[in-house]
């Protein structure tokens, strides 16, 4: 009995220990984290230049290509691509 409440123990402090790890974990930028090969990369993915660009790309080829477009643009003027600024100076003249 005594060895079946100590194995109950100790999942449950492993749980927990699990639990608390995944609350209380700093902001992860996975883009980051594969292109660096690094575990972790401390910033959020909404905030990454890396990440931020790979969605615009994905973005304007469904653009492309005529298949829908959910969000207008989420990222504003953050992070512009090189065809994205040759688009709007070629409109400016």
């Amino acid at each position: 009995m005594l060895a079946i409440g100590a194995l109950l123990g100790c999942a449950a402090t492993l749980f927990a220990l699990a639990i608390r790890r995944r609350l209380t974990r700093t902001s992860h930028c996975g883009w980051c984290a594969t292109a660096s090969n690094w575990s972790t990369s401390q910033h959020d993915a909404l905030l990454c230049r890396g990440y931020v660009q790979d969605r615009r790309r994905e973005r304007l080829r469904d653009i492309r290509h005529g298949r829908p477009v959910e969000e207008s643009n989420p990222w504003g003027e953050m992070y512009l691509l090189d065809e994205e600024i040759a688009q709007r100076t070629g409109a400016d003249a």
